[in-house]
């Protein structure tokens, strides 16, 4: 049935101008409805002179596959309507903001694509773009691609499209030709190209391109400064973090947002500098401290050990009616757990109110972070029966949690062998896990055991990671992983001062020696 409101007496129609094209998105619309819309039109030559009136339906659909559905409608009942550049824009944006799976079906932009094609409207900026972003956003690369290769003009839109699309598909190669290959590159540009260089965990790369955006005199926007924070946090660099922070608070600036603020809460934590941290949160706008903002700081201040004042943070910010997020919880669960068992009984509530209370299902970091919580408390028959009782596949932190507790408290060798199983039989028993239970072996002085676990590892050629550790030298972050000979000669010559030194002081430096050598 049609909608009571769009009815008049004796079951005839009482339109005003429009509402009879409206009536064409209505998702129940009957064949029989659609015949008689359509008669309406007919003797209704105000609605079919205005040729703008079908474009602007388009664009005001409720929803982009409404706006899809209607398309079609209008071509039947309105024979003088001829898609323009306009159209297609609007169906482009509906078609690339429709949800798609991985390898989707590519028919649906192919369809608008033939269409522009047919129309002659495919040479036309606005279409080009819209097929650019369509195809690329429903995975198809290599169709974005030709549509720009084959593009008789392109602007700095048609460029940062297909940029975002091979940063967001993983495809840096890509992404950084086409970046060094642009003629112009606006603000967008540059924060995608060092978005993608964060997303894929290049930091040391993003702050390169952030460094290049400053030289070009292209004003860094909210996306740039975010994702040069978050590089500066992932590699420890305190100093190039401060360098931005003192960037975008500095004079002539409009001063910070919410979101960047957030950004230098955690970067702060992560660089150290916990202190920098709460004065950044404590400086914030209260209506600015969302869960997220109050999510970071809870996470630096359980990372730096003050495991209780994360706690009473947690609190607070539900007193001031902020809801706690998956993230808030999976953090302050991990404050929990370097507490050394003063906050089980904590963390125990905290997981048992998370669904009742607060509407978050626990997810697998939630029982592992209990798992971890329980484990480092010694708790270890309590820690595997959770494990054992979750409703979805533990994950290697899970398992990794309890191998941990089995080695610190008490040197569980049977439950460690038999979780190292379970990893195995998961698929995830990586180099350390191997590490691990060799190292229970060996604090049990079951030496054949530990001959064992290392013949199987080189049988199943499992190497280890090497550690690696990073200081930053004036305002540069230098990473140094263990084996490694490729460093500058004045690194050496520090080493074998320090090895001299050692030696003067009678102190064991044999693992120096192993790096001189």
């Amino acid at each position: 049935m049609l909608p009571p409101f769009l009815c008049g007496g004796r079951g005839r129609l009482a339109m005003s101008r429009g509402c009879a094209l409206q009536l064409l998105s209505h998702p129940s619309l009957t064949a029989a409805q659609l015949r008689q819309l359509h008669a309406h039109l007919l003797t209704s030559t105000t609605h079919l002179a205005d040729r703008f009136l079908p474009n602007n339906l388009l664009r005001e659909a409720s929803s982009p596959l409404r706006a899809l559905a209607l398309f079609p409608r209008l071509r039947r009942i309105l024979p003088a309507f001829l898609p323009n550049n306009y159209t297609f824009s609007f169906l482009l944006t509906a078609a690339a903001a429709i949800p798609a799976p991985p390898h989707s079906d590519r028919r649906l932009v192919c369809s608008l694509h033939a269409l522009a094609v047919a129309l002659g409207w495919d040479a036309h900026l606005y279409v080009s773009n819209g097929l650019i972003h369509a195809y690329a956003a429903r995975g198809h690369l290599a169709s974005a691609r030709r549509v720009f290769d084959d593009a008789c003009s392109r602007d700095a839109c048609s460029w940062t499209s297909l940029l975002t699309a091979y940063a967001r598909a993983g495809q840096l190669d890509e992404a950084r030709a086409l970046f060094d290959g642009m003629p112009h590159r606006t603000p967008v540009a540059w924060s995608a190209m060092l978005s993608a260089y964060v997303g894929a965990g290049g930091f040391a790369d993003a702050l390169e391109v952030f460094d290049g955006m400053l030289r070009a005199r292209a004003r860094p926007n909210r996306a740039a400064v975010v994702g040069a924070l978050a590089a500066c946090g992932a590699l420890g660099a305190l100093e190039q973090g401060r360098w931005v922070h003192a960037l975008v608070a500095g004079p002539g600036r409009s001063g910070m947002d919410g979101v960047v603020a957030t950004a230098l809460v955690d970067m702060y934590a992560k660089c150290g500098s916990l202190e920098a941290a709460t004065q950044v949160f404590a400086a914030m706008p209260e209506p600015e401290r969302d869960v997220f903002a109050y999510t970071a700081m809870i996470s630096g201040l359980s990372d730096h050990g003050r495991c209780g004042e994360a706690v009473e943070l947690f609190r607070r910010m539900q007193d001031r009616g902020v809801r706690p997020n998956e993230v808030t919880f999976i953090c302050v669960l991990s404050a929990c757990a370097r507490a050394s068992g003063a906050l089980v009984g904590v963390a125990k509530e905290i997981f048992r109110t998370m669904a009742t209370d607060h509407g978050v299902e626990p997810g697998v970091e939630h029982y592992g972070s209990m798992v971890d919580v329980l484990g480092r408390a010694g708790l270890l028959a309590e820690a595997v029966g959770l494990a054992r009782a979750m409703p979805m596949r533990p994950d290697s932190y899970v398992l990794g949690a309890l191998l941990n507790a089995c080695r610190v408290h008490g040197g569980d060798v049977e439950l460690g062998k038999e979780l190292v199983e379970w990893l195995a039989e998961l698929g995830l028993d990586h180099s350390g896990v191997h590490v691990q239970l060799s190292n229970m072996y060996a604090g049990s002085s079951k030496w054949e055991d530990v001959v064992r676990v290392r013949t199987a590892m080189e049988e199943k050629k499992v190497t280890k990671v090497p550690g690696c550790s990073m200081v930053e030298v004036d305002g540069v972050a230098c990473e140094f992983v263990a084996g490694d000979r490729s460093l500058d000669p004045w690194i050496m010559a520090v080493v074998r001062e320090l090895d001299g030194q050692l030696r003067l002081l009678g102190h064991d430096s044999r693992h120096l020696e192993e790096l001189l050598a």
